[in-house]
């Protein structure tokens, strides 16, 4: 049998043996069969292709220098594994030793399968070493191109961002120390609040981001939490901050949770913020709490223009921003493009879920579900 077709009729042998070694590589979190073993088929069917087609000299030279391309325009298997992986917060280093982890555990399986090695045999290792080499190096490449991609957009978002908010303390206290009309020194103050609570907005984001980004995770400390309390606490200091806004809550009595709290009102906070910043300005922001079949359910919803379906499935990850029709109000932005990441983050810490269901006949409602303790 040639090791292309032990490969394809060994998928599910080598997979869970990638499954158990993915598993180690983030040992602090929990995830599903389906989550571990993405992309391993497809890289495997593609590495099993490549060395069924046939190659001159040339192309064995480019694909051992990682220069050959099958399609620059579209990601293959390899590429779209390295972005989850991204996603899921691994190191390039992690990435690779996946690929390492591979090439072991395909090479020993066959090993194992106890054939004669002979001179198809050697030629196959050849040609499937070269078709993981080619597979790494697109999944380094594409890790390391979003990677700047990222650094790039997050330096352009904190620097038109963070200067915003500054701009405006510096205009608005200049306007308080010179104001000859007593009568709007509260209104100029409240001005600077605001921009005040922008920057710090901005900085929690930057902090959590940071601890995330260096293997930290999001630390919770769970102690019985009265959920009404909390979300009348959450949206006081929306109030106070955006005086302008109405916010209404419907939470039902003796909800109790066994949560964080000042990572569960950090949660509540981006999520409010979110509302008043792509939110219609003249209708209610509305925050709901229940329990739905052992869970309790937090939801924030608010009237105005649907998320583009585009940013849906990416709407959770790191430096996402709103395109244009999605800000419902560009000079309040608060936001870094990390508030729903950090939100996800701490929601995933408490062992819950967060979803969002958004159209322009019903608005758009962040849900959260935590199971009560």
């Amino acid at each position: 049998m040639k090791l292309s077709d032990f490969i394809r009729a060994n998928i599910e042998k080598i997979s869970a043996e990638w499954q158990t070694f993915a598993a180690t590589l983030l040992p602090d979190k929990e995830f599903s069969t389906f989550v571990l073993r993405d992309g391993i088929a497809a890289i495997l069917n593609e590495i099993a292709s490549d060395m069924d087609c046939s190659q001159n000299a040339q192309q064995q030279q480019e694909k051992s220098e990682g220069a050959q391309e099958s399609n620059p325009d579209a990601d293959n298997a390899a590429e779209t594994h390295a972005l989850a992986r991204l996603r899921m917060g691994l190191s390039s280093a992690q990435l690779i030793s996946e690929f390492r982890a591979l090439r072991a555990t395909v090479l020993r399986l066959r090993e194992e399968d106890g054939q004669a090695v002979g001179k198809r045999d050697i030629y196959d290792i050849t040609r499937f070493n070269e078709a993981i080499d080619q597979a790494l190096t697109e999944a380094a490449v594409r890790y390391s191109k979003k990677i700047e991609q990222s650094r790039e957009l997050f330096l352009g978002i904190l620097a038109h961002d963070l200067r915003t908010p500054l701009n405006a303390v510096y205009g608005f206290a200049g306007l308080l120390v010179s104001a000859k009309n007593p009568d709007r020194n509260l209104e100029f103050a409240n001005q600077i609040m605001i921009s005040a609570s922008r920057m710090s907005f901005m900085i929690t984001d930057l902090i959590e981001l940071t601890r995330v980004q260096l293997g930290a995770g999001i630390s919770v400390s769970p102690s019985e939490v009265d959920v009404s309390q909390l979300c009348s606490e959450a949206v006081a200091e929306m109030r106070a901050i955006y005086p302008e806004k109405i916010f209404q809550l419907e939470i039902e009595e003796k909800l109790i949770g066994k949560w964080d709290k000042p990572r569960m009102k950090q949660v509540l906070s981006n999520l409010l913020g979110n509302a008043v910043h792509h939110g219609s300005p003249d209708t209610a922001i509305m925050v709901t709490a229940k329990m739905v079949t052992g869970s309790i359910e937090l939801q924030v919803h608010n009237r105005g223009p649907a998320i583009p379906e585009k940013l849906l499935p990416v709407l959770f990850d790191q430096f996402v921003k709103g395109t244009a029709g999605f800000r419902a109000d560009e000079g309040k932005t608060a936001s870094l493009g990390l508030g729903l990441y950090i939100a996800q983050e701490i929601i995933v810490a408490h062992g819950g879920t967060i979803n969002v269901h958004s159209s322009d006949h019903d608005g758009t409602t962040f849900t959260v579900s935590i199971a009560a303790v």
